[in-house]
């Protein structure tokens, strides 16, 4: 029997933590989700997100039960990331219920508590923390298979109490000793903490969903103010411009652009040079969406921009964007400088296989077009490079190319970015050290992330707020 699609979500309870209901559909209504990973890993922040939201966004008490910490660490431990679990318990929606360590006759007396403790409130939301510490005191199988089968059929079928239960496991991935609570369950959720050159990145997998096709299993989250899942990032341009107010600049320097990331370097300085390294897993109009945002905030203070661009994009595709930014086509035209297609040079041509010389004549009139533009506006350009498409152009004869802009930049001031794709991964161990500002953008599992070589900075995830095309760096915690 097909069943309506209003049908099918009354069978889910949104879990109210952001992103996770952007990928799934809730969690079974009345279900036993099943929560794992290693200590430090965020399943204790999820499962009380899942209770504090549901209690916040639609009404449903909650009870947090668990044999980890006493009920004034938890209200402390919460407060750190915005929830204020102590107003909903005057307000009769939460419940905290710390179990003892050690109880007298055995896990029977666990289970009257819970099951109490749900009743008194009529609570919808369920977390107990953790499985792994109650398991503990089973003293056989049978014994972890009767505590189960109470959870599952009296609480959360009879009371209608969507339950998270909390399983710890080592750092090695080691799981309980009995395992089978996993076939019961009617979602599984595995928490871990991998790294990115040394930086921590948090993940999150949904192994099971009861009734949910998963498309994309596996995502980032981060704890920074909650619990948050990181869906897949989006980039929707929208149809009429969006008011856009470019940051101020730094003393003695420039804006990126992007206000977020401005705090986390400070801006740009004046006469230094930007590598911003880009992962072959970002596309076109991801870079494109990063590089939009320093040329538009450029373009505002009358500044102008030499720009080549990476393999992928064209100069047509960065006008379409800049007017998404409510740049009129006289501004783009004034101050968006364009050289290889002004100067008509053949993209296709590897001039550095003729012969030095040529190679060595095109610069020179690409020094000289640049120094045109600094005597024509008064200022030094900010100049954005694509360095796969120079290396197509010049090969190797680029490195003296390079050297010599690092010093005209010193010399003249202004800005240099290089936006290095790996077409060509010599270069990388070749530019790096002439760069003062060296950046990274990857992505995992759908979502975009940037941190920083020089100087060092934590990692972070690139989001777009759906009112405006300035990227949001939001820091995996």
């Amino acid at each position: 029997m097909k069943l309506e699609k209003n049908e099918i979500n009354r069978n889910y309870l949104k879990t109210g933590v952001e992103g996770l209901d952007e990928i799934i559909k809730g969690f079974p209504k009345g279900g036993l989700v099943i929560v794992s990973g290693s200590p430090g890993t965020g399943k204790t922040t999820l499962a009380a997100s899942f209770i504090y939201h549901g209690a916040t966004r639609y009404g449903e008490p909650g009870v947090y039960a668990s044999l980890i910490e006493d009920e004034r660490r938890f209200y402390q431990y919460m407060r750190g990331f915005g929830l204020n679990f102590e107003k909903l318990r005057e307000e009769g929606l939460f419940r905290y219920l710390a179990l003892p360590t050690m109880l007298e006759p055995g896990i029977g007396s666990v289970m009257n508590l819970i099951l109490e403790s749900v009743e008194s409130i009529g609570a919808k939301r369920l977390v107990i923390d953790s499985y792994t510490a109650i398991s503990q005191m089973f003293e056989s199988q049978s014994e972890a298979r009767t505590f189960l089968h109470t959870c599952f059929s009296k609480i959360t079928k009879q009371l209608g109490c969507t339950t998270i239960l909390i399983r710890e496991e080592s750092i090695s991935g080691e799981k309980s000793r009995y395992g089978f609570e996993e076939f019961i369950a009617d979602g599984l959720i595995h928490l871990r903490m991998d790294r990115i050159e040394n930086k921590l990145v948090r993940e999150m997998t949904i192994l099971k969903m009861r009734g949910c096709r998963i498309e994309n299993p596996d995502a980032c989250i981060t704890l920074h103010q909650g619990f948050k899942v990181l869906p897949p990032t989006k980039i929707t341009i929208p149809e009429k411009p969006k008011p856009f107010k470019p940051p101020p600049d730094p003393q003695k320097g420039y804006s990126t652009g992007i206000p977020d990331l401005d705090k986390v370097l400070g801006g740009l300085p004046d006469k230094s040079t930007t590598l911003l390294e880009v992962d072959p897993k970002i596309t076109p109009l991801e870079l494109l969406s990063i590089g939009a945002a320093t040329i538009a905030s450029c373009i505002y203070r009358e500044m102008p921009c030499l720009y080549i661009p990476s393999g992928g994009t064209t100069s047509e595709d960065l006008r379409t964007y800049l007017k998404t930014y409510g740049l009129s086509d006289d501004q783009v035209r004034e101050y968006l400088k364009l050289p290889l297609e002004e100067m008509r040079i053949p993209v296709s041509a590897i001039v550095a296989k003729a012969s030095p010389e040529k190679a060595h004549q095109l610069f020179e009139k690409l020094k000289e077009y640049a120094l045109t533009i600094t005597k024509n506006y008064q200022k030094p350009p900010v100049r954005i490079i694509g360095v796969d498409k120079l290396a197509h152009i010049f090969g190797e004869y680029l490195i003296d190319i390079a050297h010599q802009g690092v010093e005209r930049t010193k010399k003249d001031g202004g800005l240099l970015i290089w936006v290095l794709k790996p077409t060509h991964p010599w270069i990388s161990e070749r530019l790096a050290p002439l760069a003062d500002i060296h950046l990274k953008i990857t992505r995992r599992h759908g979502c975009m992330l940037i941190y920083g070589i020089k100087p060092r900075t934590p990692l972070y995830a690139i989001q777009f707020d759906k009112e405006t095309l300035i990227p949001k760096l939001l820091p995996i915690l």
